[in-house]
């Protein structure tokens, strides 16, 4: 099914693939085998794909979005959950929560809720009203990010360096950038800079430059820079 132009289509379900090229509507809940948007593509309801959904211009889903593979290299909006096997994004998106086993995302890429996956991989940007739990997770922010909690087995958070912050500067992005955790970052391997965070509990923990630590638990090891600023450092048996 293809919309070319501007037109909509009922909601229900496809035995074929949605192809929007122009500016085009889904009018409810809808069950198809793959969805394409290079124009402007809005789903009012849920959209679950057999296949995979790939945005590259502005896509709005304004329920729940259920997939294989998605990839976004436009900007794509998710009211509810969206939940896949594999997520890129090279562009801007935003879900109620997201549950996927890959995530990468080169981007800005934020959440009502918690974001979940088994790898997850940030560059660029992330915000999330919830937790932010990968076994491996990486982040490398090059503007201001946040999150509720963070959790998972490998931990590493950075920001880019000096070349990556005189681009950003002149693409407006702000070089000095943090990253918020409103409470606790938890996990086995745990390596940070540059975050403010009430506590940080692992197994090793490596306390970077330019954080902001409220209370550091560490089982095996810990090495905390003198850049770092850490309220109080325990060493304490991890269940």
């Amino acid at each position: 099914m293809n919309i070319a132009g501007s037109g909509s289509l009922p909601g229900g379900e496809y035995n074929d693939a949605i192809n929007i090229s122009g500016s085009g509507k889904i009018m409810g809940n809808v069950s198809c085998t793959g969805f394409t948007a290079s124009g402007s593509g809005t789903v009012n309801g849920d959209l679950r794909c057999q296949g995979n959904v790939k945005i590259s211009g502005n896509g709005s889903i304004k329920g729940n979005l259920d997939a294989v593979e998605v990839a976004i290299s436009g900007s794509g909006k998710v009211q509810g959950e969206l939940a896949c096997e594999k997520c890129s994004v090279s562009g801007m998106a935003h879900a109620g929560s997201f549950m996927t086993n890959s995530l990468h995302s080169s981007g800005m890429l934020s959440s009502d809720g918690d974001i979940t996956a088994e790898d997850a991989v940030f560059h660029g940007a992330v915000s999330a009203g919830g937790l932010i739990n990968a076994e491996k997770l990486e982040i490398v922010f090059d503007a201001n990010s946040k999150a509720a909690s963070v959790g998972g087995s490998s931990i590493r958070i950075r920001r880019k360096g000096i070349a990556a912050s005189l681009f950003s500067r002149l693409i407006g992005r702000k070089s000095f950038a943090r990253m918020q955790v409103e409470e606790s970052i938890e996990g086995d391997v745990i390596d940070v800079e540059y975050v403010t965070a009430d506590s940080v509990v692992g197994k090793s923990v490596k306390i970077g430059p330019g954080c902001k630590i409220g209370t550091v638990i560490y089982a095996e090891t810990v090495e905390v820079s003198p850049e770092a600023e850490v309220g109080t450092c325990l060493s304490q048996s991890i269940g």
